[in-house]
C-alpha cells in the first residue's frame, strides 16, 4: 500500500529536482535562513543548489525530507520538512519545518505539515522521541510546536546575537507516549494537559484571571510550559475544559503549585487534585 501523508489542506510528498527552482527563490529570504540555519552565512545559488542536489541524490540513512504540497495546487512546492540526524538505535530525531513563502506562513500549514511528519516519525520508522529548537523570536514556529504538542525542555541562553540583542533557544520534543495519548480526544475529569485544550484553556485563563487579552493568557500558559520542573493538568467537565493546574514533576509528594477554576467546579477540581 503506497504510503499516504495527506491532511486536510497539504500533503507531504518526495522532493524534486523540479522543486530546486522554488527552493532557491526561498533561500533569497535571510530570515528564513536564520530560522533555519541559524548565525550562518549567506548561501549562493550554487552552494544552495549543490546542498539540496546532495539531498535529492544520496539524503543517507539518517534524514527524511519531504516537500509541502497544498492539495488545490498540484506540484507546487509551498516548503519542506524533514526528520534528520536519525539514531534508529535509541530511535529519536530532529524535526525540521519552513514554509517557501511569507504569504504561506501564519496560515497553519507548518502545524499540519508538522503533525503529518510525526505520524511517519512514529508509526512508519518507530522512533520514541522527536525533538527541535525554536529561538525566540520565531513566535510563528514556537506557536505551532506548542499546538501540536511539543513540550519544553529547557532553556538555551544567548544562542545567537540578531538585530543587536541575543535570543535564547528552547529545546522542545514530544515523545511517543505523548503523541498517542495527544491523539486520542481528551478525557473527562482530571488529565494532563491535550493539545485540543489551548484555545479554552486561553478564555478560562483570561476570564478567570481577569487578563486584559488573549496574548496575555497565552503568555502565562507559555510560563507554565517552560517550567519543566511541573506539569499542566486540566480539568473536564461535561466536554468543557472548566480547570487548570500545574504540579511540581516531583513523583513521591507532588504539589499543587496554581489553580485557576470555574467557581462552580472549584470542589471537584480540588478533590481530584488532592489525589494525584
Amino acid at each position: 500500500m503506497p504510503l499516504n501523508l495527506s491532511g486536510q489542506r497539504l500533503q507531504l510528498r518526495p522532493l524534486q529536482s523540479s522543486d530546486l527552482d522554488a527552493i532557491l527563490t526561498a533561500y533569497t529570504d535571510l530570515d528564513l535562513q536564520l530560522i533555519t540555519d541559524g548565525d550562518s552565512p549567506p548561501l549562493t545559488d550554487i552552494q544552495v543548489r549543490a546542498f539540496w542536489d546532495e539531498i535529492l541524490s544520496n539524503p543517507g540513512t539518517n534524514l527524511r525530507y519531504f516537500a509541502i504540497e497544498p492539495l488545490n495546487a498540484a506540484g507546487q512546492f509551498a516548503g519542506a520538512c524533514s526528520l534528520q540526524q536519525i539514531d534508529m538505535r535509541n530511535r529519536h530525531a530532529e524535526l525540521g519545518v519552513w514554509m517557501s513563502s511569507r504569504e504561506q506562513r501564519g496560515q497553519g500549514y507548518g502545524a499540519e505539515a508538522v503533525r503529518l511528519l510525526l505520524n511517519y516519525a512514529f508509526d512508519v520508522i518507530r522512533l520514541d522521541k522527536v525533538y527541535l529548537g525554536a529561538y525566540d523570536f520565531n513566535e510563528g514556529g514556537l506557536r505551532a510546536y506548542e499546538r501540536v504538542g511539543f513540550r519544553y525542555e529547557g532553556r538555551l541562553q544567548n544562542m545567537l546575537h540578531y538585530e543587536g540583542r541575543y535570543w535564547d533557544e528552547w529545546p522542545m520534543r514530544i515523545l511517543r507516549s505523548e503523541w498517542e495519548r495527544d491523539s486520542q480526544a481528551p478525557t473527562e475529569g482530571l488529565r494532563p494537559y491535550h493539545p485540543n485544550d489551548l484555545d479554552a484553556a486561553i478564555t478560562l485563563l483570561q476570564h478567570e484571571r481577569s487578563l486584559p487579552d488573549k496574548e496575555t493568557a497565552r503568555a502565562v500558559l507559555r510560563r507554565w510550559w517552560r517550567q519543566i520542573d511541573r506539569a499542566v493538568y486540566a480539568y473536564q467537565a461535561e466536554g468543557q475544559l472548566v480547570g487548570l493546574a500545574t504540579v511540581s514533576s516531583d513523583s513521591d509528594s507532588p504539589q499543587v503549585l496554581d489553580v485557576v477554576v470555574r467557581e462552580a467546579y472549584d470542589e471537584a477540581f480540588v478533590t481530584a487534585l488532592r489525589d494525584l
